[in-house]
């Protein structure tokens, strides 16, 4: 399948929109390097507001660094007033198509959850993605209730605490913070090398840390 859209409808559900972007024009994020997004978004309400109403619940799930009700001490490390609400605003305009052929992933590499926890993602497309494309990364806070999904991502733990619970489970760890004796630090902070050109998160049993950095540096003692 020749890639004519830069993004595409991955999946719906009642409450969810999934978008993947970045085939024909690449994200500038430095860190990930030239990787396809996958947004997980509201359908109803736009990112903006899905954080000041508290729907953003119904994509963060249980997040601790997610918006509250009324949009006060947003904590989220996304600027959703930026990428999120551009592509939520695209897709009402119709601008993506329905993926409807797995061939463009090939030889791609993915970012699942550039905005969003990957757990609302049907794990059957998570397969059919991983299984073609060249390397992925991805993080859930939800890994308390989705042990299947320790096999594509990492854990994301706010504490040592946490990573012990986490790693006693069978996980793979990520968390932002002074990377202690049990975790190695994050390639990107500590070399410059993109998440693409790494992709040490994509499931493995590694405990990566990353020191407090970007929006979310202020943050980082609030959790």
């Amino acid at each position: 399948m020749r890639t004519k859209s830069n993004g595409y409808i991955l999946h719906e559900d009642v409450d969810r929109v999934i978008i993947a972007t970045g085939f024909t024009t690449s994200s500038n994020n430095t860190k990930t390097g030239e990787m396809i997004q996958v947004w997980i978004l509201v359908k109803s309400v736009n990112p903006v507001e899905a954080i000041k109403s508290g729907l953003d619940h119904l994509i963060c799930g249980h997040c601790p660094h997610r918006g509250v009700s009324g949009g006060k001490d947003r904590v989220c490390y996304v600027r959703v007033e930026h990428a999120p609400l551009s592509v939520w605003r695209a897709w009402r305009r119709g601008r993506y198509p329905v993926l409807t052929d797995m061939s463009v992933f090939v030889g791609r590499s993915v970012r699942f959850g550039a905005y969003g926890d990957p757990c609302h993602i049907p794990l059957a497309l998570i397969e059919s993605i991983t299984t073609v494309c060249s390397g992925w990364t991805g993080y859930t806070h939800q890994w308390r209730r989705n042990l299947k999904l320790k096999a594509f991502f990492q854990a994301s733990v706010d504490s040592i605490a946490e990573l012990s619970i986490a790693r006693l489970n069978g996980w793979g760890t990520f968390r932002l913070g002074s990377p202690q004796p049990t975790e190695t630090e994050c390639s990107n902070s500590r070399t410059g090398v993109s998440c693409k050109d790494c992709q040490a998160c994509n499931g493995t049993l590694y405990s990566i840390a990353i020191n407090p950095h970007g929006i979310g540096a202020r943050h980082a003692s609030l959790v």
